[in-house]
């Protein structure tokens, strides 16, 4: 009995560390060893073509047998009971076992946040808190269809992947100063980042490490509390647009225009029927003034322009002057129940653009 345990350990451990291209070369052989003894044994109508060849391997060691093709001479029929039931059976049940085996591993390792993955003009969270379901439901929302949400965190953070039915890919590390990590989320191709972390240096290391690696296309968002380490980032990592805590600010407003605190958080809030949006203007054909887009985007998408930024400028200019000019390229920022493409807000503003 201890010597049978020994020799099914043994067993499994060779199958399991058994490669794909040692597995395929036995197959290959097996294969070949086959059809040579059928050959030899006379068994020409089981090998009289590749394809009669293989349906009736597949069918014999799969052991579903239809009976439709089988060896009529003694040799024939001993090479089949000797060497290919025997022998295929176990090479088919370890196929099955390592395809099993290699299935069942990717869906952990996605589980634990220990793959990598391949993608181009995803979104990356980075950081784990008390907030981060809120934000990778809105993210979730907002994200184009088919666009892909990678959630990079550290060992504080659950070893499962928490949002597996949002279909979030889960990207786990010791810390989120590994550079691993980032190289398992693909950041380097990224469209969006959104660093959102407890701790502020920790927020300014990862900030600064992202900066370096991502494309020049990339949008870095961070979130801090500590204004200092806001004003050091916007200093050092240009490229990084940078939330400050406005919760002071949110309070003193909220106490002198009281409902103020509740209009901004539905302008922020992708869950309301109406809230804000940026689009950037492409392919204008001419410039257009503010009074003449905003009267546009009311008449034509019940929408409200609040705000634009031009080239040159560094922050969004609010209730800008009807006067302005806007151009290819400028970005205007307005209230409505759902985000403008490119080609959408030029369409609406094309016939704008002719009756001018």
């Amino acid at each position: 009995m201890y010597l049978l345990q020994r020799l099914s350990a043994a067993l499994v451990r060779g199958i399991a560390d058994m490669g794909w291209r040692l597995l395929g070369l036995l197959l290959l052989a097996y294969l070949l060893l086959a059809w040579l003894g059928l050959a030899l044994t006379g068994e020409q109508a089981l090998v009289a073509s590749l394809a009669t060849f293989l349906y009736y391997m597949i069918v014999t060691v799969s052991t579903v047998g239809y009976g439709d093709a089988s060896p009529v001479s003694t040799g024939g029929q001993l090479m089949v009971v000797f060497f290919i039931i025997p022998v295929g059976i176990g090479l088919f049940a370890t196929l099955l076992g390592k395809a099993s085996a290699l299935v069942i591993s990717q869906f952990t390792r996605r589980l634990h946040g220990e793959q990598s993955i391949m993608q181009q003009d995803h979104i990356v969270i980075v950081g784990f808190n008390a907030y981060t379901e809120s934000l990778v439901r809105q993210v979730r929302e907002e994200a184009r269809a088919g666009q892909l949400v990678a959630l990079c965190v550290d060992a504080t953070a659950p070893d499962r992947n928490p949002f597996l039915e949002l279909g979030v890919e889960y990207c786990r590390a010791a810390s989120l100063t590994d550079e691993t990590l980032y190289a398992r989320a693909a950041v380097k191709d990224a469209a969006l980042v959104v660093v959102d972390v407890e701790d502020d240096s920790e927020t300014n290391l990862v900030c600064m490490h992202l900066a370096t690696i991502v494309a020049e296309r990339c949008i870095i968002t961070a979130y801090v509390k500590n204004q200092m380490v806001g004003r050091l980032l916007e200093v050092h990592c240009p490229k990084v647009n940078v939330i400050p805590s406005l919760h002071q600010k949110m309070l003193v407003k909220a106490a002198l225009d009281p409902g103020s605190e509740e209009v901004m958080r539905k302008l922020v809030d992708a869950d309301q029927e109406q809230t804000q949006y940026m689009t950037r203007l492409a392919r204008l054909s001419s410039p257009l003034s503010v009074d003449r887009v905003a009267d546009r985007l009311r008449r034509r998408c019940r929408a409200s322009l609040i705000a634009i930024k031009q080239a040159g400028d560094l922050h969004p200019r609010l209730n800008p002057d009807d006067t302005i000019l806007l151009d290819a390229d400028d970005e205007v920022f307005y209230i409505a129940a759902q985000r403008l493409t490119a080609e959408e807000l030029v369409s609406h503003l094309a016939d704008e653009a002719r009756e001018a």
